[in-house]
């Protein structure tokens, strides 16, 4: 195939043999055909015969894979093959140009060439060193004149034509000029118009113009080829106790890996052994590294770069998670957009139309001027600069791109359809768990009574890891976070229903939900607390007064948190509230949908006052709360009914909305289902990657639209101009090798503007935090401060620092205040931009002493 027409005709010619339902895809881009039938009701092999037959009455060649397994290097060898008929096509063509106009410019001429007497040996000299481009370029005529004869027409046929009809016509000259030596004018004009140079520069410039052709539509297909050799081609098992460095081929479910550092994963597995880190960014586009430990699980085509794992093989070949990545990109590479039937449409009729409209220039000139070579230079360029490649190129190239980029920054397009339809969304659907929040309860705020907030958490985290609820799993995580240690426990005992106790320290600790009792007790308390929040980022801490027990409590539960309170011997000494993260990109992600004019809307089987929190905190335009499966296809259904809409999920309860959506997106890490029902797949489980996927598809339609307008005003300009439309006007008359010319870069350009999408620059909304490998005690419980040093005069004893101090403590966010009679100073530590130095000042003077200069650091 070698243009848009033969992508028709192929495909005009397969859809004979399909049966209802069934399909068929096309590629220009890379010579393939794709079909989609029921395999329960027809053979592959019948089917494959029938396609095969088909396909060669079309005047093409079906290959299957038998025929067609060594592929990729029979592709290097025939690149070498074409640049070598290149050059010697070359060489051959400038020798020809040098006889025909060398001497029109002052060049040496061979005396046994020159004169009109020598015109027949000229004109031979000319045709033999023709015959060798026409030799080497044979393959144009072939399948040009073979797709004539199957009344299917294409580029081939346009450059077969107009190329042989340059050498006809040499050939008549040859025998004119023989048979006129008589008439010294006619054979000095029929000289000069041989076109056999025009018959060698044709075929050679679009010789020229294929390969730069060939090498471009390999760059647009990179990302598949790359990513196929990411697996490495051995990897060290243990059976029967020994290594055994294998054949990655070989590796069976179950077998246990060995990997090392700077060693790459060979199959998707569960880590049985050792810890380390990862780098995954082949696979999600996330540079960052991910700590992999014990029942963690790993992916095929990650780097080990620290540590050392043994891994029990799940995934082997085809069914690994990188297997499948190359087939959703070479299937959404194979399919078309919505977009390309414009393409599909013209190309079906633009071969036969330019040849009609060749055939009418060429009589129109004859009539208008009865000037043979005149209209036949007219038809000849009318041929060759018309470009069927640049249409069928147009849409592919810019997909393949399109897809290839997105997939390294861990965006699966698995059409070309999801590719186009993306960007008209107006509306996105988002489910709340495991989307825009991480999915997992964390704790988020503690409230400390009477007590240290470390011995707090270190207490409620002894309790609670002897129990599985998840809960008490995220109080463990906040402690070993904190570094803390936990205490001995005894007598633990799960309360059905209310929580666990155990003794701690010779204390009785409960932690779950407070009895009437206690709640009645705690709120008569009425002295401060201290509230820690955000446990889990270091930078967030702050600690802040607050009132008392039922304040925050009500505090948190109105934030839709999980409230769980903690006890020792029946008093209340702390609040913890928990709840499901956000993700700390979600609200950028939302934020950058917002900036291109796209609602983003939550919809959530959670409660409504968890739903309004959430919804609150990244910056919805919207939510739906307490929704079943059926309800939030419901929604995506009636959403469609007003504008194209995407819903991205990553559950099973999503899979029937991300189904009805127009686009559906599933974050990586979700369910099978979730993936199976999406048109975009996140291989990471960040929201930006929607943000991302957006405009990746507004860049790659934006260039299919260039592409198609390109290749159509190109044809729509260049085919007047190439009949001669301003020759009347203008005297201009466009010459066959530059139409030729014209038309190879008219292919390339288009190919090169689809390339521009490997470059375009996706969202860098945030900057990629450290990992951190643990957090102290110290680092927990110390919020952003700022010191203050004032100099005090007046003081006289012990009774005025007391004054002092307790005027300075008053101040609103002071943390510490320490006074000193010798130095006659006090030292303020305050929390960061909580106070002022008029207010030090203030307050040392309302207590009755001078104040001097406020020193901040």
């Amino acid at each position: 195939m070698s243009c848009a027409a033969c992508v028709s005709h192929v495909e005009h010619a397969a859809k004979k043999v399909l049966k209802e339902g069934e399909e068929c895809t096309v590629s220009l881009l890379t010579n393939s055909i794709s079909i989609v039938y029921d395999d329960e009701k027809r053979e592959e092999k019948a089917l494959e015969k029938e396609l095969s037959t088909t396909i060669s009455k079309a005047g093409y060649t079906l290959l299957t894979d038998d025929k067609n397994g060594k592929k990729e290097k029979e592709r290097s060898g025939e690149y070498r093959r074409a640049l070598q008929r290149l050059i010697l096509s070359t060489a051959f063509t400038l020798a020809v140009m040098y006889l025909a106009m060398g001497g029109m410019i002052g060049l040496p001429i061979p005396k046994f060439l020159l004169g009109v007497e020598n015109a027949v040996a000229m004109a031979v000299c000319q045709l033999v060193l023709t015959a060798p481009v026409l030799v080497l370029n044979f393959k144009f005529f072939k399948n040009g004149f073979r797709s004539l004869i199957h009344l299917s027409p294409n580029m081939d046929s346009l450059i077969a034509v107009g190329s042989g009809a340059s050498v006809v016509y040499g050939l008549i000259a040859i025998v004119l000029i023989a048979t006129s030596k008589d008439d010294p004018e006619r054979v000095h004009r029929l000289l000069h118009d041989l076109y056999f140079e025009s018959a060698a520069m044709i075929l050679t410039l679009v010789s020229l113009g294929k390969l730069l052709e060939s090498r471009a539509k390999d760059k647009a297909s990179d990302a598949v080829k790359s990513l196929a050799t990411l697996s490495p081609k051995t990897a060290t098992v243990v059976r029967d106790g020994k290594e055994e460095v294998i054949s990655v081929d070989k590796i069976v479910e179950g077998d246990i890996l060995l990997v090392r550092v700077g060693e790459m994963i060979p199959v998707d597995g569960e880590v049985v052994d050792g810890e380390g880190s990862t780098d995954e960014s082949a696979l999600t586009g996330e540079s960052m590294p991910v700590e992999k430990a014990v029942g963690d699980k790993v992916r095929a085509a990650c780097i080990l770069t620290s540590g050392f794992l043994t891994v029990r093989a799940e995934r082997v070949g085809e069914d690994t998670s990188l297997a499948r990545i190359i087939r959703l990109l070479e299937d959404a590479a194979a399919s078309k957009a919505p977009i390309a039937r414009i393409a599909d449409k013209v190309s079906g009729v633009f071969v036969p139309v330019v040849m009609g409209i060749s055939l009418v220039t060429l009589t129109v000139w004859l009539i208008a001027t009865k000037n043979v070579e005149q209209a036949l230079r007219s038809a000849i360029a009318v041929l060759v600069i018309s470009c069927p490649c640049a249409l069928g190129l147009a849409t592919p190239t810019a997909i393949t791109v399109g897809i290839g980029r997105g997939a390294r920054s861990g965006i699966l397009f698995r059409s070309a359809e999801s590719l186009e339809k993306l960007c008209t969304v107006k509306t996105v659907l988002l489910d709340k768990t495991g989307t825009l929040t991480e999915g997992k309860p964390a704790l988020t705020d503690l409230y400390a009574y009477g007590i240290e907030p470390a011995r707090l958490l270190s207490l409620a985290a002894a309790v609670e890891h002897a129990s599985s609820h998840p809960l008490a799993q995220a109080v463990v995580l906040a402690a070993s976070e904190a570094g803390l240690e936990f205490p001995a426990v005894e007598k633990f005992e799960s309360l059905t229903g209310m929580g666990v106790q155990a003794m701690v320290d010779g204390k009785l600790c409960r932690i779950g939900k407070p009895s009437a009792k206690l709640l009645m007790e705690a709120e008569k308390r009425t002295e401060n607390a201290t509230r820690i929040e955000n446990l889990n980022t270091v930078n967030a801490f702050y600690i802040e007064n607050n009132d008392a027990f039922a304040s925050n409590f009500a505090a948190l539960e109105a934030e839709g948190k999980t409230t769980v309170t903690v006890s020792l011997d029946g008093e209340i000494v702390g609040v913890l509230g928990i709840a499901d993260r956000i993700k700390e990109d979600s609200a950028a992600a939302i934020e950058a949908l917002q900036r291109e004019g796209v609602r983003c809307i939550m919809l959530t089987g959670d409660n409504e006052r968890t739903a309004a929190s959430v919804s609150s905190a990244v910056g919805l335009d919207g939510y739906h709360a307490s929704l079943l499966p059926e309800d939030k296809e419901r929604i995506v259904r009636e959403t469609n009914a007003l504008g194209a809409c995407a819903m991205v999920g990553d559950g099973i309860n999503d899979a029937p909305a991300l189904a009805r959506a127009d686009v559906g997106i599933a974050i990586g890490a979700g369910t099978e289902v979730a993936i199976d029902s999406a048109g975009v797949v996140l291989s990471g489980g960040s929201l930006i990657g929607v943000a991302e996927a957006y405009l990746l598809s507004r860049a790659s339609i934006r260039i299919i639209r260039e592409n198609l307008f390109w290749a159509l005003f190109y044809n729509a300009v260049c085919i007047p101009v190439a009949a001669g439309a301003l020759y009347p006007l203008l005297g201009w008359q466009l010459s066959p090798m530059l139409a030729s010319a014209a038309m190879s870069c008219s292919s390339v350009c288009v190919v090169l503007n689809a390339l521009r999408l490997r470059k375009i620059k996706l969202l860098k909304i945030k900057e990629r935090k450290e990992q951190k490998e643990g957090v102290s005690e110290e680092m927990l419980f110390s919020a952003k401060t700022t010191v203050y040093t004032v100099s005090i005069e007046g003081m006289m004893c012990q009774h005025c620092v007391s004054h002092v101090k307790d005027a300075l403590s008053a101040l609103k966010g002071v943390k510490e205040v320490v006074v000193s009679l010798d130095d006659k100073n006090a030292v303020i530590t305050a929390k960061q931009g909580a106070l002022t130095a008029s207010a030090i000042t203030a307050a040392i003077t309302t207590a009755g002493y001078s104040a001097g200069e406020v020193v901040e650091g």
